[in-house]
């Protein structure tokens, strides 16, 4: 494939409708919730400068959390663009946290890799000074936070959680190094392999709900189609829709949303039935 038509495959913003609307709702929102709910700010849970995270704590012990990892190709967003679904979460009884993992090019996608699973582990033990129990964990991630959570939950060493729900990820990065998406990361062609969930063990959870806008490119269309039979391999339970009338960039805005379609699929994969008012 020529290299300019393969770059606008891995540009979710060739054909997505109003990409810089979605991104700045993402910001408004989490601006909105930090400042209505209680929530511990920048909380480190390593040693990276990355290595931060905004905890919405859920109101009482035991409760469920949903961990949401950001996306933005590896380099670029931040938590202060992940808090979006902090307030629908927490009104449905889940305490809520937003994962940094620090970016492309100070950090390389081995390294993110490692702070989303350091990321994990700090949820298992310190969770529940939070309000949350550690065997109700649920993880949610998009574009780039989708990868690198399907990578972390391959390693037998993360703490397992219950479910993922993984919005427009990538799951084979052979292709990135001749993408302009690699000018940051500085992938080489062995280290890209070594790091596509497709070539690893499926996720350790009890199921994997796969999502993604019906205004995606056809790379990232077919990469969910080719992850979600990885995992049927493996015998995991995995649900893969393509949502209707939504891009790589408001897709995540309807995460826990019970007044949406996908809203209400990602509220029944946490096991909160909800109906809407």
């Amino acid at each position: 494939m020529p290299s300019d038509r393969l770059d606008l495959e891995y540009s979710p913003s060739s054909v997505a409708r109003e990409p810089r609307r979605s991104l700045r709702l993402y910001r408004e929102r989490g601006d909105a919730a930090r400042s209505r709910l209680r929530a511990e700010e920048s909380v480190p849970y390593g040693d990276e400068s990355g290595e931060r995270c905004h905890v919405f704590p859920a109101d009482g012990p035991g409760c469920p959390a949903l961990v949401f990892v950001h996306g933005g190709h590896w380099q670029e967003s931040g938590i202060d663009d992940a808090c979006f679904a902090a307030e629908n979460a927490v009104s449905h009884g889940l305490a809520y946290v937003a994962v940094g993992y620090g970016l492309a090019p100070e950090r390389t996608l081995p390294d993110m890799v490692a702070s989303v699973k350091r990321a994990l582990a700090w949820i298992a033990g310190s969770g529940p000074s939070y309000g949350i129990d550690p065997d109700r964990v649920y993880v949610a991630g998009s574009s780039a936070g989708a990868h690198l959570l399907a990578c972390a939950l391959a390693d037998a060493a993360t703490p397992r959680v219950r479910g993922a729900l993984l919005l427009s990820g990538l799951y084979d990065l052979a292709e990135i190094p001749d993408t302009y998406v690699n000018d940051a990361l500085g992938l080489t062609r062995a280290t890209a392999k070594d790091c596509s969930p497709l070539r690893m063990p499926a996720p350790r959870c009890d199921a994997v709900l796969l999502a993604a806008g019906r205004y995606e490119t056809r790379t990232y269309l077919r990469q969910q189609r080719a992850y979600e039979a990885h995992l049927a391999s493996s015998a995991l339970p995995v649900v893969s829709h393509v949502v209707p009338d939504r891009d790589h960039f408001d897709l995540p805005l309807d995460l826990a949303d019970p007044t949406t379609g996908f809203g209400r699929l990602s509220l029944d994969h946490l096991g909160r039935v909800t109906s809407t008012s």
